[in-house]
This record gives structure tokens, C-alpha cells and sequence, in this order.
């Protein structure tokens, strides 16, 4: 039942992140030829990603989510990504690992600024009433949509800061913890990365 609801998931995504009628939306038209250098494949592709390193109050804190991304229109991305997490405290003896992957969609719908939609299943612990110990291994899906800021670094590469909500708030998230309201509150979160070629 659950391998079915994902599946639903990721068929929405893609129906709501399809352009239909693309030839006629001057958002989504080519601005050159198809036959420009800018077209070609290997200039569609842009990577990034976030990197974060982390101690605090004897925690450990390691997070690494990689991405490729390919630009189908000008203004039009979807692309693909991978997420590791470890969070561990020597002195307690504890350890917890979290992975998984993504897809996504961007809309740059201005110099600086752009849409993202992404769907993210993540391999994580189930979680008790009691923080630890954790319960077993499980899955929890995450739906982030919202806005994001873009500004040069030089050169091709490029930082954003993304502020999402996440449509499905699974009881699992690892991200309750970093919810800009607290893990109580609504589920917004906040993302810093970087990219190349976007």
C-alpha cells in the first residue's frame, strides 16, 4: 500500500511539473536555434549540491545531497539527486545514518529567482515516542515545494537559498528537528547549496 502511494506521488509530480502547451509559453521557448552551441546536451547539464559539516553540544553533524540537473527549456530543469545524513554522540554511544534520493523540477522565472518542486524517499529510522532508541529501519517520502534566490559566485557557478514546505510532513522526517517553526510546527525548512551551469 505504501509502495503505491509513492508511486501516485511521483505521478503527480510529473503531471504537475510537464509543460504542456510549451511551444506556445514564451517562458519555456528557445531563445537560439537548436543547432547553437548553447543546445547542445552537454550544456544543459548542470550539478551542485550541499555540503554541511557540524558539532554541537556533542553531536556530530555530516549531511552531503549531491544533484544533476538538465535543462529541457531555457527557463525548464528537472533533474536527479542523492542524500546522506549522519548525525552521531561519541559520549552516548549513538549513531544514525540516513540515505536516499531525489527528482526535482526548477522554473527560473527571473534572473535570480526560481520555483522548485522536488520528491525525496529517504531510508530512515522509524521513530517512537521516545527519540532512542530509534525504531526500526523505514521509509519516509518527502514533497518540498517552494522558492529559492540564485546569485553568482563568478564564473558559472552560482548559491541559492531554497525555503520549502513539505506537502507530505511524514511522522518520519529526519527534518522535524530543523523546521525553521520547531518540529511542531509547520513544515518549512530552509536549504543553502550551490550549483554549476544552472
Amino acid at each position: 500500500m505504501k509502495f503505491l502511494f509513492h508511486i501516485s506521488i511521483v505521478v503527480s509530480f510529473l503531471f504537475l511539473i510537464s509543460p504542456s502547451n510549451a511551444q506556445q509559453n514564451s517562458y519555456f521557448s528557445e531563445s537560439s536555434s537548436s543547432n547553437s552551441p548553447e543546445n547542445s546536451p552537454k550544456n544543459k547539464l548542470y550539478f551542485g549540491g550541499n555540503l554541511s559539516f557540524n558539532i554541537f553540544g556533542g553531536w556530530i553533524l555530516f549531511d552531503t545531497s549531491p544533484f544533476v540537473g538538465y535543462k529541457i527549456k531555457p527557463k525548464f530543469s528537472i533533474g536527479v539527486g542523492a542524500k546522506y545524513i549522519y548525525r552521531g554522540n561519541p559520549e552516548l554511544q549513538l549513531t544514525e545514518s540516513y540515505y536516499g534520493g531525489n527528482f526535482f523540477s526548477r522554473f527560473l522565472f527571473h534572473k535570480n529567482f526560481f520555483l522548485h518542486a522536488e520528491y525525496e524517499l529517504l531510508n530512515v529510522y522509524e521513530l517512537r515516542p521516545i527519540p532512542f532508541p530509534n525504531g526500526d529501519r523505514t521509509l519516509a517520502s518527502m514533497f518540498l515545494f517552494g522558492g529559492a534566490y540564485s546569485t553568482s559566485l563568478g564564473g558559472n557557478a552560482t548559491a541559492q537559498i531554497m525555503l520549502l514546505y513539505d506537502l507530505i510532513n511524514d511522522y518520519n522526517s529526519p527534518y522535524k528537528p530543523y523546521y525553521i517553526f520547531g518540529s511542531s510546527g509547520p513544515p518549512i525548512l530552509y536549504r543553502v547549496g550551490f550549483s554549476f551551469g544552472f
